[in-house]
């Protein structure tokens, strides 16, 4: 898997002064290089504006969460006496707006009875008992987020999130994180203890990549890790992440 950048490239453009005050230097008058300049600066102009718009159109990478979500809590605004997995949902998504995935998860739960999988090519499976929702896409690219939690012996939540962002070009790029829920406060906080627990196991440097199953039903987290086999595909190696009621411990081979 690669990963995936957006590249914008702008193209400007300077004109000199002739050597004379009426005409350049191949003859052209005054008058004519001012026409010449202001088609040019035009035509730039135009350029930029549907440069603008490509990138406004372009699918948006994971570059903006991962950059931020380690020093960003969230409040959560539970609609009910009890917060569930549509709260956290709502409020990360409304954290991070601008991921399609994202976007889908707030249409479907706006108004869930609404909303057709069919016209907005994303599925989403929302589980409320079992703690898990997910945003997918409706083709055979990877573009989803994922989410769940857990209940904490402190009477805390830990939030997950998984998030892979794909692309028709190139390998997608993957982003997980956790947060700890107080319902005191009701805000989400970002958990890096156990961000760095599943860093060590899903970011191993002798695999080529990795993605994250995280539990519809159960409570334990699998980590597939995938190393090339020279035969244009993938061995998989799944790693077991066991909830402690607290954290994840590695379950040994």
């Amino acid at each position: 898997m690669v990963m995936v950048a957006i590249v914008c490239v702008a193209f400007l453009a300077s004109c000199g002064k002739s050597a004379k005050e009426g005409e350049n230097a191949s003859g052209e008058s005054k008058d004519s290089k001012a026409m010449t300049t202001e088609t040019t600066e035009k035509a730039e102009a135009q350029d930029k504006t549907e440069s603008a718009g490509e990138d406004v159109d372009a699918p948006e990478g994971l570059s903006v969460i991962v950059n931020s979500w380690k020093k960003t809590p969230i409040t959560v605004s539970p609609k009910g006496a009890k917060v569930n997995i549509q709260d956290f949902a709502q409020a990360f998504c409304d954290q991070y707006a601008s991921y399609e995935p994202n976007q889908k998860m707030l249409k479907y739960l706006a108004n869930p009875k609404t909303y057709n999988k069919e016209a907005e090519v994303y599925g989403v499976i929302s589980d409320i008992p079992n703690g898990y929702i997910s945003s997918s896409l409706w083709t055979e690219i990877d573009r989803f987020t994922k989410m769940c939690y857990w209940n904490r012996k402190n009477g805390h939540s830990l939030v997950g999130v998984f998030m892979i962002n794909g692309s028709e070009n190139a390998d997608p790029e993957s982003a997980f994180m956790f947060y700890d829920y107080d319902p005191k406060t009701n805000i989400m906080t970002p958990d890096l203890d156990v961000y760095q627990v599943v860093e060590k196991v899903a970011l191993n440097k002798d695999f080529e990549d990795y993605a994250l199953e995280l539990p519809q039903k159960g409570k334990d987290i699998i980590v597939k890790l995938y190393s090339d086999n020279g035969e244009d595909g993938y061995d998989i190696t799944e790693m077991t992440l066991k909830w402690t009621g607290d954290t994840f411990t590695l379950v040994a081979q």
